[in-house]
């Protein structure tokens, strides 16, 4: 046998394994802009629950914010009545 029978006898093979190549290198790319989106989306989640408990954690009332590179990131709120539930925004800082 000589390498054009191992390679398919014709050429077809090689066009098809750089298609494949190029596929997965594109799927590879969608799996990780996707994975990079859901662990973004998860930190922003726990922090706004963090941020929910601290604001919550404010003995009578008030207000608080957080700063992330010297600009203020977080805002948070509790109302002094014990009903009323902690606010944090992230667009009203």
């Amino acid at each position: 046998m000589t390498w054009l029978e191992w390679m398919g006898a014709g050429g077809i093979s090689v066009p098809l394994m750089f298609l494949a190549y190029y596929a997965l290198r594109r799927t590879k790319s969608a799996v990780e802009m996707c994975l990079k989106a859901y662990l973004q989306a998860r930190t922003e989640r726990e922090q706004r629950a963090t941020m929910i408990a601290m604001a919550a954690a404010l003995p009578e009332g008030g207000a608080a914010a957080r700063f992330e590179e010297g600009q203020p990131a977080w805002l948070f709120y509790k109302h002094s009545e014990q009903d009323q539930l902690a606010i944090v925004t992230r667009e009203a800082a």
